[in-house]
C-alpha cells in the first residue's frame, strides 16, 4: 500500500503529463474495445442473416444430394427424423423441404430457378421467409400458388395473379413434370440470389410435382442456442447424420462465413499487437520523463541506502497506477463510442461479405471480456513494459544522479 500511495502521488505531481499519457493509452484501449464490438456485431448480423433468412442453423440431407440435387435422393427415414427432432431438447424447430432445379416460364420470358417446396407453418419457426413477402401472401392453402422474388418477377414480366409454368425432373426416372401456378406472393428478401433465382411452392404440391410420394430432400433445423451449430463434438451430428444421411451446421454449409469469423479473431489480434506497440512507447516515454525530472531525488534515495529493487518497484508501481487511470479512460471512451454508433449503426445494407448480403446496419455488440480482459491485459502489459525503466532506475549511480538536476 505504501508504494501504491507513493505511485499515485508521483503521478499527480505533473497532472497534465499524466492526463495526456493516460488519454493516449486509453484511446488505444478504446480503439481495441470498439474494433472488437464492431467485429462481433458484424459477424452476429451475418450469421443471423445467413441462418435466419432461409438456410436454417443446420440441415439434414441424403448423402450426395447437395452435389447433384437429384430428386431421388430423399432424406432417409424422414418422418422418423422429424419426430425425433421435435423431441430433441437442443432443437427449437425443424422444417421439411423439397428442392429441385426447375424452369419457370411466363408468356413474356423464362428462366432457371431453384424450386423449394415448403410447409408454411413449420417454416415460420426456422426462417423469416414469410416476412420477406412484400406483396400477396406466403403460400396460401387454397390453389396452386408460387412465391418468387421481385427481381425474378421483373425478369418474367409477371405480377400478382399471373400464371407461370414450372418444369422439373421428377423422381423415379427423371421424367419432366410440368404444372401451372399463379403468382401468389412477391418477396424482397434483400438477397440478390434469392430474389432472382428462387421460387417457393407448398410442400405437398412439390411432392406431387416431383413424384416424391410423401418424402422430402431437406430438413432445416433451428437450435435453441445458436452455438450448438458450431459444436461438432455433440452427438447430434452423428445421430442424425447416420446411415445414408448427413447433418451439417452453418459453418459447413457456409464455409466462407466460418473462415470470416476466424479471420475476424485474427484481425483483433493484429489490432491488439499494433496498439500494444503504441502503448509501450507511450508508457516508457512517460516513465522516463518522470525519471529524469526526479533524477536528483532518486540519487538521494540511493545514497541514503534505498535498495535497488525498491527503486525499481517504485517505477513499476507508478506504471501500474498509470495503467489503471488509462483503463478508466479507455473503458469510458469505448463504451461511449459503442453507444453512439449503436444508435443508427454503420449502414452497409446490400453489401456482400463472405457470400452473405448484409440486410441490417452493423451495430457494436457488447461482450464482458471487452471490459475485463482487455483492461487486465493492458495492466499486465504495462507492468512488463515498465521493467526497462525500473531496471534503469535500480542501476543508476547515486553520485552521478545527484549531479544532474532539471
Amino acid at each position: 500500500m505504501f508504494y501504491l500511495k507513493l505511485a499515485w502521488r508521483n503521478n499527480l505531481r505533473n497532472k497534465r503529463r499524466t492526463f495526456l499519457a493516460a488519454l493516449a493509452v486509453g484511446l488505444g484501449l478504446a480503439a481495441l474495445i470498439f474494433t472488437d464490438a464492431i467485429s462481433v456485431g458484424m459477424l452476429k448480423g451475418l450469421i443471423d442473416t445467413a441462418t435466419g433468412t432461409f438456410m436454417g442453423q443446420a440441415q439434414i440431407h441424403r448423402k450426395g444430394f447437395m452435389d447433384t440435387m437429384d430428386s431421388d435422393l430423399q432424406v432417409e427415414d424422414g418422418p422418423r427424423l422429424l419426430a425425433e427432432l421435435a423431441a430433441d431438447p437442443l432443437v427449437a424447430r425443424a422444417a421439411p423441404r423439397a428442392a429441385a432445379f426447375a424452369m419457370i416460364a411466363s408468356p413474356s420470358n423464362s428462366g432457371s430457378v431453384l424450386l423449394y417446396g415448403l410447409d408454411p407453418e413449420a417454416e415460420r419457426g426456422v426462417s423469416r421467409l414469410d416476412r420477406s413477402v412484400k406483396a400477396g401472401d406466403f403460400l396460401k392453402e387454397d390453389g396452386d400458388t408460387v412465391v418468387i422474388g421481385a427481381k425474378l418477377a421483373d425478369t418474367l414480366g409477371v405480377e400478382l395473379g399471373d400464371k407461370v409454368v414450372i418444369t422439373a425432373a421428377a423422381a423415379g426416372g427423371g421424367d419432366l413434370a410440368q404444372a401451372l401456378f399463379r403468382v401468389g406472393g412477391i418477396m424482397n428478401s434483400g438477397s440478390r440470389a434469392m430474389d432472382s433465382n428462387f421460387a417457393f411452392i407448398r410442400l405437398d404440391r412439390a411432392q406431387k410435382l416431383l413424384n416424391l410420394r410423401g418424402g422430402f430432400h431437406e430438413i432445416a433445423v433451428a437450435f435453441r442456442d445458436l452455438r450448438t451449430a458450431e459444436d461438432k463434438s455433440l452427438p447430434f451430428w452423428s445421430g442424425y447424420g447416420g446411415g445414408g444421411n448427413e447433418a451439417k451446421g452453418w459453418p459447413e454449409l457456409v464455409p466462407e462465413l466460418a473462415a470470416a469469423k476466424s479471420m475476424s479473431a485474427f484481425g483483433i489480434f493484429i489490432t491488439a499487437v499494433i496498439l500494444s506497440g503504441i502503448v509501450a512507447l507511450g508508457i516508457m516515454n512517460t516513465l522516463f520523463m518522470s525519471l529524469y525530472e526526479r533524477m536528483f531525488e532518486f540519487g538521494v534515495l540511493r545514497a541514503l541506502g534505498t535498495r535497488p529493487w525498491r527503486m525499481g518497484l517504485m517505477i513499476v508501481s507508478e506504471a501500474g497506477a498509470l495503467s489503471l487511470i488509462s483503463s478508466v479512460f479507455g473503458m469510458a471512451i469505448g463504451l461511449l463510442a459503442c453507444r453512439l454508433v449503436g444508435i443508427n449503426g454503420l449502414d452497409y445494407t446490400g453489401v456482400d461479405y463472405a457470400g452473405i448480403t448484409m440486410l441490417e446496419p452493423i451495430r457494436p455488440m457488447f461482450r464482458a471480456l471487452q471490459y475485463w480482459l482487455y483492461p487486465a491485459a493492458l495492466f499486465v502489459f504495462t507492468l512488463l513494459v515498465s521493467l526497462y525503466p525500473a531496471v534503469y532506475a535500480a542501476r543508476m549511480n547515486p553520485v552521478k544522479a545527484m549531479r544532474r538536476s532539471l
